[in-house]
């Protein structure tokens, strides 16, 4: 297959804008597409950083892999002994990584990949109580926000809740929507934004929840008065979709 069919391949089946630009053109063996997306868990053996890829010689089940991947895919730092999970991808043999000068006899390119959760709360009842050691209970107590009741948090002044914002979703998009909510979770610096999930005590699941894109910071457990531009039906590829998101926010409160 020549390197023009490889890239075009690429491009369909696995690339979302983020990694185009980070693409290593010019390989010489075939594509193959990895048909069935099995759930894989797997340990860390090697982690090799390059200048826009990460390299991870992954095992499961004594089997061992060669994968790569952006780094901010995976949600965090990660080094042997780390454990991932993943599924998809797209397989090339013979690939050579300019990054690394090493070619690879088979390695697969990931995009739907995420570090392996941290231990629950109760799990780190053990942590001694020094600074050092406390700062991982605060991150890990950060994300583990209870979900507002109703009635909990007050609407902003012209602002809308979550339930009216999925409700008028047809007249609201591609307007700017002002929002105040709880923030449940905060996903830092991915495709050079912050991503925050919020909710508001209103709504049915699954639409009672709303990701915004900021530059701004926040915590969660904050709660926060939002302003952004509301888009529907956003899909940012690898198997992300949003029915709402709110971008191109800034937080006024």
């Amino acid at each position: 297959m020549k390197p023009i069919k490889i890239t075009i391949l690429l491009i369909a089946l696995l690339l979302t804008p983020a990694l185009l630009a980070a693409n290593e053109p010019e390989q010489q063996q075939p594509v193959k597409d990895q048909e069935t997306e099995k759930q894989h868990t797997a340990s860390i053996v090697e982690a090799s950083k390059g200048e826009k890829y990460i390299y991870l010689e992954v095992e499961e089940s004594g089997n061992k892999t060669w994968i790569a991947t952006l780094p901010s895919f995976l949600g965090g730092e990660v080094k042997p002994g780390d454990r991932v999970h993943y599924s998809g991808g797209v397989e090339m043999t013979g690939f050579k990584s300019k990054e690394l000068d090493k070619t690879f006899d088979k390695i697969l390119f990931i995009t739907k990949i995420k570090k392996a959760e941290a231990p629950r709360l109760n799990d780190l009842e053990h942590v001694p109580a020094d600074n050092y050691h406390s700062q991982f209970v605060k991150q890990e107590k950060d994300q583990t926000i209870t979900a507002p009741a109703k009635g909990e948090i007050e609407k902003a002044g012209n602002g809308k809740n979550i339930e009216e914002i999925f409700s008028e979703a047809e007249k609201l998009k591609g307007k700017e929507v002002l929002l105040r909510a709880r923030v449940l979770k905060v996903s830092k610096k991915i495709l050079s934004k912050n991503w925050l999930t919020l909710q508001d005590g209103t709504g049915t699941p699954p639409d009672n929840k709303l990701t915004v894109t900021t530059l701004d910071t926040a915590v969660a457990g904050d709660i926060v008065t939002v302003k952004g531009i509301l888009k529907t039906d956003v899909n940012l590829g690898a198997g992300y979709f949003y029915k709402l998101i709110l971008e191109e926010a800034v937080i006024v409160k």
